[in-house]
């Protein structure tokens, strides 16, 4: 990792550095080390070469600048993840499991509202009284935070929890009923976990 850190620095410096002063040009390195050696090599290499192919400036970028690049916009993103979960709601509501890979800060939120189905009742309640943005504010300043946190990406819906409740066999239950333990139905292509099979 300090290698790549050397090697990406001496990029930037090579870029951007032929004003800065032996004392700057320290500082700078040590800032470099200790926030972006945060990040892994592979984002720093891709931050290096975006900026160096992409900045139309010709000062010292800041830290910020290299941070966003590597995070990507903030405030876009969360917009995206909020639309996204929406999406996921309208589209399954709390009966199905969920996945988020997508946008996987999104389960840190849905676990600190109490799990998929907690949740989805808590937004359908806020819908109808009008107060949906108060809980879009809570996202919106939860996000960033749940990035950096290891957090669950995939939530039972009603279907699969009762189901387990019951013993029920997820094989068993494509082989008899052509659904999944979730309530998903399958295709016959899908049952034998060919191509198609998408759950």
């Amino acid at each position: 990792m300090k290698e790549i850190l050397q090697e990406c620095f001496a990029l930037l410096d090579a870029e951007y550095g032929d004003k800065l002063t032996d004392q700057q040009r320290a500082f700078k390195k040590e800032l470099f080390f200790k926030i972006i050696g945060k990040y892994p090599p592979e984002k720093v290499k891709e931050m290096t070469l975006t900026m160096i192919k992409n900045r139309k400036f010709s000062n010292y970028p800041k830290i910020a600048e290299m941070v966003e690049i590597i995070e990507g916009n903030k405030e876009e993103e969360t917009e995206l993840a909020w639309a996204y979960l929406l999406e996921q709601v309208s589209r399954y509501g709390y009966y199905y499991s969920v996945s988020f890979q997508k946008y996987p800060a999104i389960g840190g939120f849905i676990e600190s509202e109490g799990g998929w189905i907690n949740f989805c009742d808590k937004l359908s309640d806020a819908q109808d009284d009008g107060k949906e943005i108060w809980i879009k504010k809570e996202f919106e300043k939860s996000y960033s935070a749940f990035k950096k946190r290891e957090v669950p990406t995939y939530f039972e819906g009603y279907f699969e929890i009762e189901n387990n409740k019951k013993g029920y066999d997820n094989q068993k239950l494509i082989e008899t009923f052509g659904m999944t333990i979730d309530g998903r139905k399958k295709r016959p292509l899908q049952i034998e976990g060919g191509k198609n099979d998408r759950t």
